[in-house]
C-alpha cells in the first residue's frame, strides 16, 4: 500500500517522517484517508493500492455512519517519491480488540482473530 500525500515542506514534518510509529487518524468510506495532526497544518492523504477484504481481516469494520473505519492509528512511512511513500506499517486502534496490526514490513500481517469460535 502507498500513500499519496502533500506533506508541509518544513523542518518538523522532516523530523517527523524520520520517525516509526507516527500517530494519525485513518477514516475509511469508498477512500483510504490517512491524516496528520502533528503537521503543522494538518496533512491529509489517499491510500493507493489496498484491498478492503485484505483489511477488514485485520481491522473490523465499524457500524453505520460515513466511515466503515474510524481508527487512531499508527502508521511508518518510507518515501518513494515526491508526494508518495510506502506504507510499511500500520497499526490501528479499537476499544473492542486494542491494537490491530494491518501491515507489517509493508506486507499484510496475519489475519486478526477477533471472533471466538463455538
Amino acid at each position: 500500500m502507498n500513500l499519496s500525500i502533500e506533506f508541509p515542506s518544513d523542518m518538523r514534518t522532516e523530523q517527523l517522517l524520520r520517525q516509526v510509529r507516527i500517530p494519525c487518524l485513518c477514516r475509511i468510506s469508498s477512500e483510504f484517508e490517512v491524516s496528520f495532526s502533528d503537521t503543522v497544518p494538518i496533512s491529509s492523504g489517499v491510500v493507493l493500492e489496498w484491498d478492503r477484504k485484505e483489511l477488514e481481516l485485520r481491522a473490523v469494520a465499524g457500524g453505520g455512519g460515513q466511515y466503515t473505519h474510524y481508527a487512531n492509528s499508527l502508521i511508518t512511512l518510507r518515501e518513494i517519491k515526491a508526494n508518495l511513500y510506502k506504507i510499511i506499517d500500520l497499526e490501528m486502534f479499537y476499544t473492542d480488540f486494542g491494537w490491530c496490526v494491518v501491515l507489517k514490513d509493508g506486507e499484510y500481517a496475519p489475519p486478526g482473530d477477533f471472533w471466538d469460535e463455538e
